[in-house]
């Protein structure tokens, strides 16, 4: 699957073969769960005709059984006051009916003891006797397995009373024979229907795969480049399969147009320095050239001017390209970590350390307003510490714009209910309402007399959204701008923001 994928990858045909051979095969697994269940069911279905068929032949035969014990007990009496009985023929007629199967009997009266019969024959049934009442068990007599049909009741006259037992026995060959007939007929129509089963799961695994293969022949069959979604019909199972792929490339396009478009304003914002830079190598070239016939020093400072102007846009050029790589890993971050709970506070302390030798250079004093311990959110330290430090060098840029008045700024970090709040304050010339939105627009700039990239705020925009944060513009009384950040508070009771 996916082979013109693996090929765009430059893969080699081998690496191919061996990631088809390592990858699982859901076919395979769907046949053999499905011979699995049917394995289970076959085989729970056997055991139960065999205990049926069992049962069956016993019913069959003690029915005989029966029959021939009551025959002999019909002819059971007493005369002279001992048991007498005549067994008749029939009653060996009737069991003779299982011509393999040798009959054992024995009769007996507990008052005179051994009657007729096998005189070694156990007359004690295995459950308690009760008159008049036959019991049907399995015993083994004489070297093999014997079904045994036992009865006890009174025998009265004028004169005497005694209590007879008539066992009456007969080997299971035929039974189990009849078992063996019933049990193999019904393995038969199990095995045969188990493997009809099969053979239509497996035909029924293509059929419910060939939805997949249809959407692997739709991308496989497109056009580099063309992330437009999939509309071929496909049934409910796949939907979301389909709806999950085509929100997938819908994410990709929007991400491959804002590259596109990041790359081209980068390449724009890159190469206007650049030539600023140059044209200024070249006058600052020609000023050395002719320093020579200058006599009152104006060409040494013409220089001088110059090479400042070079150095401020090389500084101007460093930071922008610092921006668009933090840019870059930032986007990147965000698409590929989840958010795991951090303490807020991390990554505010370290944005002020970083950038408190820069605001004094500048004039500024930098301070954190902080009396918490901690503040638990669900973020990404790294994509929040960058944002801080955009909002804190873009204060301090703007702080510092008149040199001859010293100001500050302050970043406060109060907590709520619900969320944690983040206040960025300068003292600056602030920002015009009519600018507010737009100052988060990439490359746009209020000031092109202040050195500034443009990215910055840009970038603080997205760490926001991405937090579902909440991000305002205020102003600063008596002047000056603050900006506020609100983060939901992370409960560990709920596990969820």
């Amino acid at each position: 699957m996916w082979q013109k994928s693996l090929n765009h990858q430059n893969l080699s045909k081998e690496e191919e073969e061996n990631a088809l051979k390592k990858a699982p095969s859901l076919r395979f697994r769907f046949i053999l769960a499905g011979m699995l269940v049917i394995g289970i069911i076959a085989g729970l279905a056997i055991n139960l005709i065999f205990d049926y068929s069992q049962k069956l032949a016993d019913l069959s035969y003690d029915r005989l059984l029966r029959s021939a014990l009551l025959q002999m007990d019909e002819n059971v009496g007493l005369m002279r006051n001992e048991v007498s009985i005549d067994i008749p023929w029939s009653a060996f007629a009737t069991l003779a009916q299982a011509d393999e199967d040798r009959v054992f009997y024995k009769v007996e009266s507990l008052e005179q003891g051994f009657i007729t019969g096998y005189q070694d024959l156990n007359s004690e049934p295995p459950q308690p006797p009760k008159i008049d009442q036959i019991q049907f068990y399995n015993q083994e007599y004489s070297g093999e397995m014997v079904r045994f049909a036992w009865i006890q009741r009174h025998l009265t006259d004028p004169e005497t009373a005694q209590t007879v037992r008539i066992v009456l026995g007969q080997t299971r060959l035929s039974r189990e024979e009849m078992a063996a007939a019933v049990t193999q007929k019904a393995v038969e129509v199990v095995v045969f229907i188990a493997l009809v089963a099969i053979t239509l799961i497996i035909i029924g695994s293509h059929l419910v795969l060939r939805p997949l293969h249809r959407i692997e022949r739709a991308l496989e069959e497109r056009a580099m480049g063309d992330l437009t979604p999939i509309v071929i019909n496909t049934p409910k199972e796949t939907h979301h399969l389909k709806v999950a792929i085509n929100h997938f490339m819908a994410r990709l396009q929007t991400n491959l147009e804002q590259l596109e478009n990041y790359t081209a304003d980068a390449a724009h914002q890159l190469r206007t320095p650049l030539a600023s830079l140059k044209a200024l190598a070249e006058n600052a070239r020609d000023i050395t050239s002719f320093g020579d016939h200058s006599v009152d020093g104006t060409a040494s400072e013409r220089q001088r001017q110059a090479l400042d102007n070079i150095v401020r846009q090389c500084d101007a050029l460093s930071q922008t390209v610092t921006l668009l790589l933090n840019q870059a890993v930032v986007s990147h971050r965000l698409q590929t970590h989840r958010l795991e709970p951090m303490d807020l506070l991390i990554p505010i302390a370290a944005s002020c350390r970083e950038q408190a030798v820069t605001a004094l250079h500048q004039g500024v004093h930098l301070s954190l307003d902080c009396d918490l311990k901690e503040t638990l959110i669900l973020g990404d330290s790294f994509s929040i510490q960058q944002m801080m430090q955009n909002l804190i060098e873009n204060a301090v840029r703007y702080s510092g714009s008149n040199a001859q008045k010293a100001t500050e700024v302050i970043v406060q970090v109060n907590a709520f209910e619900r969320f944690y709040r983040i206040k960025v304050i300068d003292y600056g010339d602030g920002i015009p309402d009519d600018e507010k939105e737009r100052v988060f627009e990439r490359f746009y700039r209020g000031r092109y007399d202040i050195a500034g990239s443009g990215v910055g705020l840009a970038m603080v925009k997205d760490i926001v959204d991405h937090h579902s944060a909440r991000l305002q513009i205020l102003d600063t009384e008596p002047k000056g701008t603050t900006f506020q950040v609100d983060f939901a508070k992370f409960r560990f009771d709920e596990g969820v923001l």
